[in-house]
């Protein structure tokens, strides 16, 4: 019987030790993610928006190659005077595993204006760096003086 228990205890540690040790040391699993800042910045007049991000993605096939994130932004009245203004932009993104701030510049017709606007950021990471995301989020658009 106590030969029994010790092949069953001994069964046990091999069968919790066995799924354990075909996991490579240190291995994590990141997910690619985007993330929209609360505030984007405008200059020149409603020509351009500046817009961050908190972006995560991991290296591709060929790790020296970047990422891409596309920003679009429209805002509607009583934001704008326009019955709608849209622009969007795009910027390379360093794909490690790490989350990196990036800036998109998003230039549009004119008439974006300070108040509220729903930005839509696209993640694309390089080939085979896992699935591209897609978020929207309400976004402020605040004006910056020239001395700040």
């Amino acid at each position: 019987m106590v030969k029994r228990i010790r092949l069953l205890v001994l069964f046990g540690a091999v069968a919790i030790a066995l799924p354990l040790g075909l996991l490579p040391v240190g291995a994590t699993e990141t997910a690619n993610s985007v993330a929209i800042q609360r505030h984007a910045q405008y200059d020149n007049f409603g020509f351009i928006i500046h817009v961050g991000l908190d972006v995560r993605c991991k290296k591709g096939t060929v790790p020296s190659d970047p990422g891409q994130v596309q920003v679009s932004v429209t805002q509607e009245p009583p934001e704008t005077p326009y019955p709608m203004t849209a622009g969007s932009g795009l910027n390379n993104v360093v794909c490690d595993g790490q989350t990196r701030s990036v800036g998109v510049t998003i230039t549009g017709a004119p008439g974006f204006d300070a108040g509220r606007a729903t930005a839509t950021a696209t993640l694309f990471p390089p080939p085979g760096g896992g699935s591209g995301v897609t978020v929207t989020r309400t976004i402020n658009i605040i004006v910056m003086n020239q001395g700040d």
